[in-house]
């Protein structure tokens, strides 16, 4: 951890108090109003922002570029609408130094050369692979997951020392090199690095990557396109992450304040600094970029859900690292008490270990005793015994002790199933695992 601290003390650090000084008070601004202080500031959620975005004109004030004439990069979209995110000249010129900081701290520099397995154009990730990439003084080979055979086609397969994309885009664009060009250890023999970002990875899909790859190491890379990288994981502690709070302010709303939201759409539930929450706690981080030039982005809700660890139980810095959880609106509820995507993933792999291929958890129709319907794809001739229904609860209650007090087996099913449904491949392709009501 002390290459961590290092870099925080020494790389490009925003002056988030200066910003604030500058920007508010806000008298009437198209997307916040007014306001006389950040601390008065109310949430920003992503429809919202989708719909400020989409309708609002920034052709003005965004940067040119011929590859992308409006300069609005586009996400692939959590809520009905995606959100087409503006940029000035400025903006793209600090996205480059953000990105850049994040690829130093997960080993990327003057000598590297990197496959973007990123979307194409005008979703931002290709852009900001190639172009953070080059920051670091290292080479972007192509562009995006459109075009990485012209990596093969050069015969520059051997230059190859990084490769960054999101889990399922990796995962079968490796599968694809396979078979064409044969085991990429030998088409890519200089490759040492997967860089993950844009989804959950789970210790399963972590090793499935490094044994189709070859990876030497696989970082998971925490980011959105509204705020760009948020963190980015501990290299010496595994699916523990970095908060680039050099860059971003970060804030936090408890476990306990979202269940008053969930009895109440009306409550507004509060807000405190991540840095002033216990370590172990469960919640939803809140994100706030004020350096941007088009768009500051102010107490942006992005609905996932982390867990918090206090930094001076692992090194000396100003901030604590988290864990990130999964998606505030895919929470299942056993009884009342709350459950997260990678709790459920870290309960399987307790249960199953290596024989558990995949999952998904599909909420039912309360006419019966059995709530979520839990299927898993195991290794071919495997069966679910007895004894592993009673395994599952316990590794359950083992991720959250709260479940003790909840009757488990009248709160969910499990069956085996042979395989399920290969996914297609577009843009930033993500996994659904957990399909609720």
């Amino acid at each position: 951890m002390t290459t961590v601290v290092e870099e925080k003390n020494t790389l490009e650090i925003i002056d988030h108090a200066e910003f604030k000084r500058k920007l508010f008070p806000m008298q009437d601004h198209a997307l916040y109003g007014t306001l006389n202080s950040f601390d008065e500031s109310p949430y920003l959620t992503p429809p919202v922002l989708a719909d400020f975005t989409n309708d609002t004109d920034f052709s003005e004030e965004a940067t040119s570029l011929e590859i992308c004439p409006a300069c609005f990069f586009n996400t692939s979209g959590t809520t009905s609408r995606s959100k087409k995110i503006p940029f000035s000249d400025a903006d793209l010129e600090r996205q480059k130094v953000h990105e850049a900081i994040a690829l130093r701290k997960l080993g990327m520099g003057e000598g590297d050369a990197v496959m973007s397995l990123g979307a194409p154009m005008p979703s931002i990730s290709g852009w900001a692979i190639v172009n953070g990439s080059e920051a670091t003084g290292a080479r972007a080979l192509n562009t995006s997951q459109l075009d990485y055979d012209y990596i093969f086609d050069k015969n520059w397969g051997d230059q190859v020392t990084f490769v960054i994309g999101t889990p399922l885009v990796v995962k079968e664009i490796g599968k694809a090199i396979v078979d064409e060009y044969g085991p990429i250890r030998e088409c890519m023999p200089n490759m040492r690095t997967g860089i993950i970002f844009g989804d959950v990875l789970p210790d399963a899909l972590r090793a499935e990557l490094k044994a189709i790859w070859g990876f030497d190491n696989v970082y998971s890379l925490y980011g959105t396109v509204e705020a760009d990288v948020v963190a980015t994981e501990c290299p010496a502690n595994q699916g523990e992450m970095d908060l680039m709070s050099e860059r971003l302010i970060f804030e936090f709303v408890s476990e306990e304040e979202l269940a008053k939201e969930r009895t109440n759409s009306s409550y507004v539930p509060k807000m405190v600094p991540i840095a002033d929450i216990a370590d172990g706690a469960f919640g939803e981080i809140i994100i706030s970029d004020l350096s941007r030039d088009t768009l500051p982005l102010i107490r942006y809700r992005i609905g996932d859900i982390v867990q918090v660890h206090r930094a001076a139980a692992i090194h000396n810095v100003e901030y604590p690292t988290i864990s990130v959880l999964g998606r505030s609106k895919n929470t299942i509820l056993f009884g009342d008490v709350a459950f997260y995507e990678m709790q459920l993933d870290n309960a399987l792999k307790r249960c199953f270990g290596e024989d558990l291929i995949e999952w998904r958890i599909t909420e039912q129709a309360s006419d019966n005793n059995a709530h979520y319907l839990l299927e898993v794809q195991l290794v071919a001739g495997l069966t679910i015994t007895n004894e592993k229904h009673d395994q599952l609860h316990q590794a359950l209650v083992s991720q959250r002790k709260d479940l003790s007090r909840v009757a488990m087996a009248n709160e969910i099913s499990l069956i085996a199933v042979t395989e399920f449904e290969q996914v297609e491949v577009s843009g930033d392709t993500k996994a659904k695992r957990i399909i609720l009501l």
